[in-house]
């Protein structure tokens, strides 16, 4: 992300346009002043469930620059939703270890679970080539973010990038060579040793011959969202998706998500929640608190047509107090490395997407307690679904 994105965003119509072939039955939503300003604010990214959100904001931090109405430089906030009356509560700015002073900060990627944020920084030299960053969520600190090792990074720019539901895959946007053109879409995958392998591009189905986008890969691991100047697009950069193909193990020809949310205009930076049901987007429209808005999209119909169960809960102790843990989670029965997670510290929260219709182990470890391995049934169900569950584990 740079500090001209807020030029890659424009209006969307609020219209539904049933009629139109092309159409998408949606209804599209103002956040509201909780979460906007009247300055830039735009690239909103949220966990899997949909209850923690963070964006991007260009509102000044400086009291005589609000006075002035003045526009800061690019500062990460983060907002939480509060499900018991249906909205998001009022936003903050992120600590010194991802808004550091003088530089612009934008964030670019949330893992599922809310841990992992990945991070753009401009304005200093040694980003001056334009890298990607990770802080992981440490109780509720943010660490300090480091940069991601080559091949993910390059002497290129590197500019949005998405998490994929296990964590061992990171898809990217990078106009290094070798491309299509422009700038594409490439992924790189982790072993079990913790190592990265090549980058790959993700082929012409998926990259055209111009620009690519603001990827984001969707809790099902299946879909792939995605802003394109090429392919169909009817105006600037539009929203694509295409679904993985299991029998070709490709991605699939990039479909046009289609009107109201493409217009003539750019659209930019979509994300969706494990629901594939609510998405949300940043648009310039008339009616908004100021400048660029984040609005919620709640699709009236399955555009996706995949399955996935998000499976959340706690590791506490006997006295309910939470447990921060590493979880290696493996298909049963196959002994399949599925990926490795943790559970909060400070809230005892874990939380994966995974496939119905399998059995899992979860193998739990934690400084002073002992080791735990926990079988559980996802049973199938078409669709969307969820799982709770608490896991206890005893002190040494």
């Amino acid at each position: 992300m740079k500090t001209g994105l807020t030029t890659f965003l424009c209006a969307f119509s609020f219209l539904v346009c049933a009629q139109q072939k092309d159409s998408v039955k949606v209804e599209i939503k103002n956040l509201g002043t909780q979460v906007n300003s009247p300055f830039a604010d735009y690239a909103p990214l949220i966990s899997a469930d949909g209850t923690v959100m963070v964006f991007t904001s260009r509102r000044p931090v400086i009291e005589k620059d609000i006075t002035k109405e003045k526009e800061g430089k690019e500062n990460v906030y983060i907002t939480y939703y509060d499900d018991k009356n249906s909205r998001w509560l009022v936003t903050f700015m992120l600590g010194p270890t991802i808004n550091t002073e003088e530089i612009d900060n934008s964030a670019i990627a949330l893992s599922n679970d809310g841990q992992r944020m990945f991070l753009y920084r401009g304005g200093n030299e040694q980003n001056a080539n334009g890298d990607i960053l990770e802080s992981v969520l440490v109780g509720d600190e943010w660490s300090d973010p480091m940069r991601l090792p080559e091949p993910i990074n390059s002497d290129e720019n590197e500019t949005s990038a998405s998490i994929s539901p296990d964590g061992r895959t990171i898809y990217f946007i990078s106009d290094r060579k070798w491309g299509y053109g422009g700038r594409d879409i490439w992924y790189c995958t982790q072993d079990e040793n913790g190592v990265w392998g090549e980058a790959i591009n993700a082929g012409r189905n998926v990259n055209s011959t111009l620009d690519e986008e603001g990827v984001f890969i969707h809790p099902n691991g299946k879909v792939l969202f995605f802003s394109s100047k090429g392919h169909s697009s009817k105006g600037g950069y539009d929203i694509f998706m295409s679904v993985f193909d299991e029998t070709t193990q490709t991605w699939a020809q990039a479909e046009n998500i289609g009107a109201p949310i493409n217009t003539d205009g750019d659209e930019i930076y979509f994300v969706m929640g494990a629901n594939g049901r609510t998405g949300y987007y940043a648009s310039s429209r008339p009616g908004g608190t100021g400048d660029l808005d984040i609005y919620s999209i709640n699709f009236l119909e399955d555009i996706m047509k995949k399955n996935v169960t998000l499976l959340s809960g706690r590791i506490l102790d006997k006295n309910e107090k939470p447990v921060g843990s590493t979880i290696v989670l493996t298909e049963k029965g196959t002994g399949k490395y599925i990926g490795s997670f943790k559970s909060n510290k400070a809230t005892g929260k874990f939380l994966v997407s995974l496939p119905p219709g399998k059995k899992y182990e979860f193998d739990i470890t934690a400084d002073g307690y002992k080791a735990n391995t926990i079988s559980v049934d996802i049973p199938f169900k078409a669709g969307y679904s969820e799982m709770q569950s608490d896991i206890v584990i005893e002190k040494n």
